[in-house]
């Protein structure tokens, strides 16, 4: 009887638990991060009679977790890939927004400052329209210093980001510090408590929301970290600890440098995933280049209109001085201002004038195309032509190129029409801009002339950098439909192992109270036998 009685004991005493189990994870059904746990049993040592063994019952083994670590650890690499294309895109589509803006960009103000130079081209001497061609120069002006602040504003955002990113993966790093000490206490994982191990899995999958990260666990469940790889920076390493700090360059916006306190120094290069590394990316691929690609378009939009301006002449016949200037110390975009707020020094006219001789006898005119900035005016000259000479200049003769062309103190002459022999032009200084519009329709023109590097318009160079800001943004939200379901199946992948089901507990628990009523009718029925012996005697 005593037999009986003792794996009655022992069976209600395992089911109990089961049950005490069973219902900590109904509990826990909805507490974040909290893997099932299970009861697993063993069977006692049986007693040999004779050449028999008979069996003496069971005992309870552990309360283990339903864990994974493959899934584990595919949820935490699908999580640190997720996080790297929400921070491109959040930030991706913010300049997209602001450079896009009806209100904020520079497409309008440039449309309006060339509109306003195609309307002065028909009147030149109209003081309203110098007027309206000077304040929309203001404008864009203006424009290229907003839009510079703007991107400035992102680019001090991404730092503190990034330094907030930083200390929290210092914090976490310090949190798991603290994990591994109370796991280093035990030497086996089995004898963890899976609450321990849990807040342990926990703080690792905040870890790849910063950044992606190489695990290595060591048999008492403690885990050494890496950034990346197995060959990345170290975050722990046994009884050491990384400390991480930024370093961030003025001059190039896209250049972070995260320095360690411990090992390899430098840990920038490792830092591939979570947001840490989607912040790296969008200031290297994309912030960095728009603001140089701005920067170039106001160097480019300075030059060119500055070389229009200072090979004219003004309202007072004097040469045109630049109408935009870019201050040295802060450059590009951020320095572009309007120098030029005389409207009666707008220079619409042309730097020179041609006059045909009265007696020609041809077919040919004579012009010049627009001349290079810092061509010095040239002293009055005449270009006549003979059948003997050709074209002569001050009694040199010129061969035109195949295209008509002879260049003549920096100045580009064109021919078109034949000349009789004798005819010449007289090419003198514009000394009257007074009704010239020459040097403003070249600034109209400006709009649609192929001026930026590699091809394209002022108004396409800023085009082209929102489409290219653009197209970044959508590939980085195509990436993260796509790495999204990626991680939806990971997490599903964990929570068919580690997640609680109302559905399973609930039969466990009609299972586990079945057997421990029947542990416990075992006892009634030793109880019983053992009565009735002593009734005997």
């Amino acid at each position: 009887m005593a037999d009986l009685l003792t794996i009655g004991a022992s069976a209600s005493q395992l089911y109990k638990s089961a049950l005490t189990t069973v219902s900590n994870n109904i509990a826990n059904l909805n507490t974040e991060g909290y893997s099932r746990q299970r009861v697993s049993s063993s069977e006692n040592i049986p007693d040999q009679l004779g050449t028999s063994f008979v069996g003496t019952g069971a005992n309870l083994e552990a309360v283990t977790r339903s864990f994974s670590s493959f899934a584990e650890n595919n949820l935490r690499q699908s999580n640190s890939e997720l996080s790297t294309q929400n921070q491109l895109i959040t930030y991706a589509d913010r300049i997209v927004d602001i450079m896009g803006s009806e209100t904020a960009g520079l497409s309008e103000v440039l449309d309006k400052f060339f509109i306003a130079a195609g309307d002065l081209s028909t009147d030149p001497a109209s003081g309203m329209l110098r007027d309206i061609f000077v304040s929309e120069a203001k404008s864009v002006a203006v424009r290229f210093n907003e839009l510079a602040g703007q991107l400035d504003d992102i680019e001090k955002q991404t730092q503190s980001e990034i330094r907030l990113n930083v200390q929290n993966l210092n914090n976490l790093t310090q949190q798991l510090m603290s994990i591994n000490r109370q796991l280093d206490k035990n030497t086996h994982l089995s004898n963890q408590p899976p609450k321990l191990l849990d807040s342990r899995d926990n703080v690792l999958l905040e870890l790849t929301d910063i950044a992606k990260i190489h695990v290595t666990e060591r048999a008492s469940g403690a885990v050494d970290i890496r950034l990346d790889s197995r060959i990345g920076s170290i975050v722990i390493d046994g009884n050491a600890a990384n400390s991480f700090s930024t370093v961030f360059d003025q001059a190039q916006p896209g250049k972070v440098e995260i320095i360690g306190s411990y090992g390899s120094g430098g840990a920038s290069s490792s830092v591939t995933g979570g947001s840490l590394g989607g912040l790296l990316n969008f200031r290297s691929q994309v912030l960095a280049p728009a603001i140089g690609s701005l920067d170039t378009l106001a160097t480019t939009f300075t030059t060119e209109i500055n070389a229009i301006q200072t090979t004219g002449i003004d309202l007072n016949g004097e040469r045109g001085t630049a109408l935009f200037a870019i201050d040295s110390t802060l450059g590009g975009a951020s320095g572009i201002s309007l120098l030029q707020i005389d409207t009666k020094k707008i220079a619409a006219a042309g730097l020179l004038r041609v006059t045909p001789n009265a007696a020609n006898q041809g077919g040919m005119t004579l012009d010049f195309d627009s001349i290079p900035a810092a061509t010095a005016t040239p002293a009055n000259f005449t270009l006549t032509y003979s059948t003997a000479n050709g074209y002569v200049i001050s009694g040199t003769s010129y061969t035109p190129t195949v295209n008509n062309k002879i260049i003549y103190e920096g100045v580009t002459l064109s021919i078109s029409g034949t000349p009789n022999d004798g005819d010449s032009f007289a090419v003198v200084s514009n000394t009257n801009g007074a009704g010239d519009n020459r040097n403003m329709l070249l600034m109209a023109r400006l709009q649609t002339k192929d001026v930026m590097v590699g091809g394209g318009s002022i108004s396409e160079g800023y085009t082209n950098i929102l489409t290219t800001v653009g197209s970044q943004a959508t590939l980085a939200k195509m990436s993260k439909e796509a790495l999204q379901v990626i991680y939806d199946q990971a997490l599903e992948a964990k929570d068919r192992i580690s997640g609680v089901s109302l559905d399973e507990e609930a039969a466990d628990l009609i299972k586990f109270q079945q057997a421990f009523q029947a542990s416990a009718r075992i006892i009634q029925v030793s109880q019983t036998l053992f009565d009735s012996i002593l009734a005997v005697r």
